[in-house]
């Protein structure tokens, strides 16, 4: 083999290099800017598809929401909050289902089967109902009689 053949290793110039000697930053820039628009656009999914932490936050921003128009003392804000934060943990507003998201809006709009009672001292409780899990029966069409099903077994 003669070296003719072999290809040249170039070395690189330092074109890429500025004054201080460290890469110039269009690598990183771009990067930065890919990272902070999926960041602006994490909100913008659908429930279901939110990480947990933004969820935790989107539920704050609910109970804040929740806390003016209902004006509620803290304690019982403190209670909401808790009990969403369970519910979240328990799957229990892991579906789309079961909260109703406007992804463009980036809020709550409605918790499914969260009800609030007032008590004569006037405060305000929360609950948080399960959804019963219901399971469907298959409809079978009418059975053929016995006799026919012992014949057709002998042939």
């Amino acid at each position: 083999m003669t070296d003719d053949n072999r290809s040249k290793t170039y070395r690189k110039t330092h074109t890429t290099l500025d004054i201080s000697g460290a890469v110039a930053l269009g690598f990183a820039e771009k990067t930065f800017q890919m990272l902070s628009t999926d960041a602006g656009n994490a909100l913008k999914r659908p429930w279901h598809k939110l990480e947990r932490g933004l969820r935790i936050g989107r539920l704050r921003e609910y109970v804040a929401r929740e806390t003016e128009k209902m004006h509620l003392n803290p304690e019982d804000a403190d209670f909401l909050f808790k009990l969403l934060s369970k519910g979240l943990d328990r799957k229990m507003l892991s579906s789309k289902a079961a909260v109703l998201y406007d992804h463009d809006t980036e809020k709550i709009l409605e918790i499914k089967g969260l009800v609030a009672h007032s008590t004569a001292d006037g405060r305000t409780k929360y609950q948080l109902l399960e959804k019963k899990i219901v399971t469907t029966q298959k409809k079978r069409g009418p059975q053929p009689p016995k006799e026919l099903l012992a014949n057709n077994s002998n042939e």
